[in-house]
């Protein structure tokens, strides 16, 4: 380990590099931001675990997500505090613990370079935009991976106590994310199709067991508790059969597919570049052993995350977060033996060896200060952003707001508002708030008989205040 270690160190600083701009800055895209509210909330006492609470005007009885993730990351703000900042931070150790598992994954399955999944996994584009965004699917990433590294760990010894955790690593998925959280289940069958290092009756058995201990946490919870029942039946109401039958956000099913291609693009030009570079003719880059059967069913089991996906036009590119570290895992598998090879050759006490490493921490500590450099600056909605500190100064906590039917779709608006100062924008005009909020461009003065304009130096929105 103290060989590859100054390689991880390198890894993660370039990580860290390419995140900094967003990491610790302000802006975010819409769906973390409504997430981080609701777990904000959470947090605050407000609502419950079946009953995610984001303002009083905006997403009543909410029930389009399963509410794991809400309570999770509500922990996490109950821990460190509520700055801007949190629910990023959050978001990039969802990241990094995934990487985490994923390399001990590549370990338990016999490969030795260890770092080269880190590699190719953080040089996915996707991976390092959802780092900095809050997406539930980070969260999810960690216990399907986690998952599958139990199930591994079961092929040795304390078989069923294994198998009982990889199946409520599922279960806790499912209730972050829900069906999505399934396809684990078929890394049994892949792998013995593949790799063949379990028998057909093994495999059956363990397979049977996974879904058992996976359905079983979350049958008794629905059933226990009516308001869980009530939950999921709305969720799947609203959010698998409406995404099934009526959502469409994509022209083809096969989105996913090509979006999936694309981002491993880079992990693949960089394999191609190392391959280029290290030719060996000695050294046959498929052969027949047990490591060419695993990296192929870790790959082929990657796809098992994307495919299900196909059955819905409601498609974006972050629902296939939980296939990379698998298909990362596949990619390094294809050069681990011609790696090993090189790292035999550096010799820990060599003059190499030492710029390595030391070039590592100050790689690292460069990385960190880039990252601090961008504290409380913009990512993105800049604008937006410095509006709504500005309407803050002036609205007392916890303020009641009207927008004009024009708005209703400002839901960056919206989600800024609740969760960085608990401002609550209703969008029924007739509900005739203290407050109300326009757009400069719509300004109307229909709205205004009985409201006078405050005079704040905002960009895009005027605000009035109630005549008394």
């Amino acid at each position: 380990m103290e060989k590859k270690l100054p390689f991880f160190l390198i890894i993660l600083s370039l990580f860290l590099l390419l995140i900094s701009p967003n990491f610790l800055s302000r802006g975010m895209f819409i769906d973390g931001i409504v997430y981080s509210n609701f777990s904000k909330n959470f947090a605050l006492g407000l609502g419950s675990f079946l009953h995610p609470y984001f303002s009083p005007t905006y997403l009543l009885n909410f029930k389009s997500h399963p509410p794991m993730f809400f309570f999770i990351e509500g922990l996490f703000f109950k821990i460190f505090g509520l700055d801007f900042y949190i629910e990023k931070v959050f978001s990039v150790l969802c990241i990094l613990i995934s990487g985490f598992l994923m390399v001990k994954l590549y370990i338990k399955l016999g490969f030795k370079v260890s770092f080269l999944p880190f590699l190719f996994f953080v040089s996915i584009p996707l991976i390092f935009w959802s780092a900095t965004n809050n997406i539930i699917e980070n969260a999810l990433m960690v216990f399907t991976t986690l998952s599958v590294l139990l199930y591994i760990y079961s092929l040795n010894n304390k078989h069923f106590f294994w198998i009982f955790l990889s199946g409520l690593s599922i279960a806790i998925g499912f209730s972050l994310k829900g069906f999505v959280a399934l396809f684990p289940f078929s890394f049994p069958f892949i792998y013995w199709l593949v790799a063949r290092k379990l028998s057909l009756k093994r495999m059956i058995i363990d397979t049977l067991l996974i879904v058992v201990f996976t359905g079983l946490p979350i049958i008794i919870s629905i059933f226990s508790f009516p308001d869980a029942k009530t939950y999921f039946e709305s969720y799947f109401k609203i959010q698998i059969m409406g995404s099934i039958t009526i959502a469409q956000t994509v022209d083809s099913r096969f989105y996913i597919i090509g979006r999936f291609l694309s981002e491993i693009i880079t992990p693949i030009i960089i394999l191609i570049i190392f391959l280029i570079i290290n030719k060996k003719k000695n050294i046959k880059l498929f052969p027949k052993n047990e490591d060419t059967r695993n990296g192929l069913a870790i790959s082929i089991f990657s796809l098992t995350a994307i495919l299900p996906i196909m059955i819905t036009m409601k498609q974006s590119g972050f629902y296939m977060l939980p296939a990379f570290p698998f298909i990362s895992i596949g990619i390094a598998s294809i050069i681990d033996l011609r790696a090993k090879e090189l790292l035999s050759k550096l010799e820990i006490k060599s003059k190499l060896f030492h710029i390595i490493k030391y070039s590592s921490f100050v790689l690292l500590f460069i990385s960190f200060i880039t990252c601090f450099s961008f504290y409380n600056s913009y990512s993105r909605d800049k604008e937006l952003l410095s509006d709504i500190d500005k309407l803050a100064s002036h609205l007392p906590s916890k303020a009641l707001v009207n927008i004009p039917q024009e708005m209703r779709h400002e839901y960056s608006l919206i989600a800024y508002s609740a969760r960085n100062y608990n401002i609550s924008i209703d969008p029924n005009i007739t509900n005739n708030r203290r407050y109300l909020l326009v757009r400069k461009e719509i300004d109307k003065n229909q709205y205004f008989q009985d409201y006078k304009r405050i005079e704040l130096e905002t960009k895009q929105f005027y605000l009035y205040e109630r005549k008394k």
